[in-house]
């Protein structure tokens, strides 16, 4: 029996008229590139930079490293949006330039634990099990992949 996450905030979207998913408000699937991925794992990179706001409602990053990998291997939890000039340490990959407003990213997202599944989904699992595609921004994650995979469950790495 899948743990129980504390029933989450959810809503109801829709692929397709009969067709309803469940989502959690608390958890977005997220693409990012193979290796700013691995300078987060390293620690070298401490903030995520996107050029949107991420709603309120989210605690947790679901990151589906692009190609050529193309899985979904890793689970951040992270903080609401910064601005330029909010980052309190310059140390990390892009602080100092997202600080004076150098860098396209209008909000950073302070990585403050990470988990790396202890069996990373591939692209064809997510499309055929949870309705997921490669998002251009994000999408809230199917409540069942929350189920199925629990978080705090995965190897923290940090």
């Amino acid at each position: 029996m899948p743990k129980d996450i504390s029933k989450p905030p959810a809503k109801v979207t829709r692929k397709g008229k009969a067709n309803p998913i469940l989502v959690v408000n608390s958890d977005i699937f997220i693409s990012i590139k193979g290796p700013h991925m691995d300078n987060i794992v390293s620690r070298a990179k401490n903030h995520e930079f996107r050029k949107y706001l991420i709603p309120e409602t989210v605690e947790r990053m679901w990151f589906y490293v692009s190609s050529p990998d193309q899985t979904l291997r890793y689970v951040a939890t992270v903080s609401k949006g910064k601005t330029p000039g909010d980052i309190d340490s310059e140390d990390g990959i892009g602080n100092a330039e997202f600080n004076k407003g150098l860098k396209d990213a209008k909000y950073a997202y302070e990585v403050l634990h990470l988990h790396k599944l202890l069996e990373p989904l591939p692209l064809a699992r997510l499309r055929e099990g949870y309705h997921l595609f490669p998002p251009q921004r994000f999408t809230y994650l199917p409540r069942q992949l929350c189920e199925d995979v629990p978080w705090e469950q995965q190897e923290q790495l940090f």
